[in-house]
């Protein structure tokens, strides 16, 4: 069994990914809700540390990897018509790449 043609390159993906995502969120909601920031400079000054600005980069990767081996399964499960198909996952791929641009411009506008 080929690991790219199986579904367990993906499925492990999605797993690794959760993880990050669901532990990332539970850190966020610990830190914010123990020490919330004061002002927006104080927030600005922690997304601008080293630490925090890989942390949330890497969320932003971990949540559009996720969510596109989420999408392409179901699309990939019950869209038949190739053209559709083609024209669905195309959408979606564009989609997560600006979103992606989105949250990259978004942390280095932080960083002063």
């Amino acid at each position: 069994m080929s690991l790219p043609l199986s579904g367990l390159r993906a499925w492990i993906v999605q797993r690794i990914t959760a993880v990050y995502v669901g532990a990332f969120l539970v850190y966020m909601a610990l830190h914010f809700s123990l020490a919330p920031p004061a002002s927006f400079e104080q927030w600005r000054a922690w997304v601008a540390a080293p630490a925090a600005s890989i942390a949330v980069g890497l969320f932003f990767v971990a949540l559009l990897m996720h969510a596109w081996v989420g999408v392409r399964d179901v699309v990939l499960d019950y869209v038949h018509p190739a053209g559709v198909r083609l024209a669905v996952l195309t959408v979606v791929g564009v989609t997560l790449v600006a979103e992606g641009l989105w949250a990259l411009k978004m942390l280095f506008g932080a960083v002063p």
